[in-house]
């Protein structure tokens, strides 16, 4: 399967989970009574979102490491992986089932969050499964199955939840049955992963203490390291329910949501290429590996800032058109969000993957950390929710980039400034901001109350005006791109 078609799976897939996990949101905050019950119901998934990615130890990354390293042993090598990982997931689970309740509730300043901790018990544990799973048939050469199992899951998924709540308009009921839903996905995930592996021959059923032991070695680095970061760019949200009230978190984590294209791209860009960088790295071939990057992160800005551009553009309509007219404030936060935007399209946490430097990962994650703990807590005090989103911001451009770029241009033996294409990341996004500006004025000579229509006036004429100008000026990448798709729909 080419790249390219690995790369339109997994990113269909991603939109799928993203668009999915939003309905359930758009769900809750138009259907419960208030936005303290909507902001109860996000506080009580933050507290697994915050500690996930050190609950996972990185290992569902370490299956693109190990995997193509072991040809023949892809079954003893991830039955080791999903050990080592149900053994946190279970220390978490028993966490959530009993001093959890009694203190996490004192922490946020939400008693109702007593009732809905504990449900993070099943939750927690199946989501990891998930997410091991997913990681896992990537690696063993099953993208679409990994792609198409992760969209009927998330689809049935959502219906349910949503249905859930029209009918009861229950914290404690949506959130029972999204962990029901998951722990049920979580077992015919491993039972594909079974599949998927059958013919490694020879594999053991059982696990191996010295393969856990090898895997945990390469992996817990990566993993606290993504533990930390995804610390780091959560405590934005975790000080705002400190410090502000439950409302205001309602509206500040609305806002603060991921452009559904980003993850998907980025995600799914870095899944396919991962392998290839690591057999590149492992033959010693960095000139090989650093193509493979360049052309990752062309393909990615190609898509992803226009689509940024888009979303700025209509922010306030999108807020209002999903959230209703109560959340039409969540839209300053998430604008302040976009400006990370730029820096999105390089998935550098592959090429340190890819080299096998996870500690760096782990140093990186530390200092942001701790960088945005403190200009986050300052700029909240001082500004209110918005601060937030600032401090992130200035965090990311000001100590992520530079320290990303500095260390993967040594890994690749290039020049900081010969290590991205930086003159195509800025002619997109030129040519995405000529066009978001022109449409802003063009649309505001129409005066439409209506936040639905004006965003489809918006987006219609950006999408046309973006999409001329990009058959214009990349031409040759679009052509690309299209040309691949159409062979394999064909």
């Amino acid at each position: 399967m080419s790249r390219i078609k690995k790369t339109a799976y997994l990113s269909a897939s991603q939109v799928i989970t993203t668009l999915s996990t939003l309905a359930v949101a758009v769900a809750l905050s138009r259907v419960l009574e208030t936005k303290a019950e909507y902001g109860t119901y996000q506080q009580t998934l933050l507290v697994f979102t915050f500690i996930a990615p050190l609950l996972a130890l990185g290992l569902p990354a370490a299956t693109f490491y190990f995997v193509p390293r072991n040809p023949g042993k892809e079954r003893s090598i991830l039955i080791n992986g999903l050990t080592a990982l149900l053994g946190s997931a279970l220390l978490f689970a028993l966490f959530c089932i009993t001093i959890g309740p009694m203190f996490i509730p004192i922490w946020f300043g939400n008693p109702d969050l007593e009732r809905t901790i504990p449900w993070l018990a099943l939750y927690g544990p199946a989501t990891l499964i998930l997410l091991f799973i997913s990681s896992a048939l990537v690696s063993v050469g099953q993208a679409k199955t990994s792609a198409i199992f992760t969209a009927f899951f998330r689809i049935f998924m959502a219906f349910s939840v949503v249905l859930s709540v029209v009918i009861y308009a229950s914290v404690n009921i949506s959130l029972s049955v999204q962990a029901m839903v998951c722990f049920a996905g979580s077992i015919i995930g491993i039972g594909f992963i079974w599949q998927a592996t059958a013919k490694s021959g020879g594999a053991s059923a059982l696990p191996s203490f010295a393969g856990v032991n090898k895997q945990l070695k390469y992996a817990v680095p990566l993993g606290l390291g993504a533990m930390i970061e995804g610390m780091a760019l959560a405590i934005a949200k975790v000080i705002v329910s400190l410090f502000c009230t439950t409302e205001e978190y309602a509206v500040f984590v609305n806002g603060a949501m991921e452009v559904p294209l980003i993850s998907a791209i980025t995600v799914a860009a870095g899944s396919v290429m991962l392998p290839e960088i690591v057999t590149a790295f492992s033959n010693k071939d960095k000139s090989k590996a650093l193509g493979l990057w360049k052309l990752m992160v062309k393909r990615v800005a190609l898509l992803l800032l226009p689509a940024g551009f888009l979303f700025y553009l209509v922010s306030e309509e999108l807020m209002v058109v999903l959230y209703s007219e109560s959340f039409k404030e969540s839209a300053d936060p998430f604008r302040i969000y976009m400006l990370t935007l730029p820096a999105r399209v390089a998935y550098f946490g592959m090429l340190f993957q890819g080299a096998g430097k996870t500690h760096l990962v782990l140093l990186r994650a530390i200092i942001t950390l701790i960088l945005n703990t403190v200009i986050t807590y300052l700029l909240v005090r001082h500004f209110g929710m918005s601060g937030a989103a600032w401090g992130t911001v200035a965090v990311v451009w000001f100590f992520v980039v530079p320290y990303c770029i500095i260390h993967c241009s040594k890994f690749v033996e290039s020049r900081w400034s010969a290590f991205l294409p930086y003159r195509y990341i800025f002619a997109v996004g030129t040519v995405s901001g000529v066009v978001a500006l022109g449409t802003w004025y063009l649309s505001d000579l129409f005066e439409i109350r209506s936040a639905l229509f004006s965003g489809i006036i918006k987006g219609s004429i950006y999408t046309c005006g973006v999409s001329a100008l990009m058959a214009v000026f990349f031409r040759e990448d679009c052509l690309h791109i299209y040309k691949q798709l159409k062979s394999k729909l064909r």
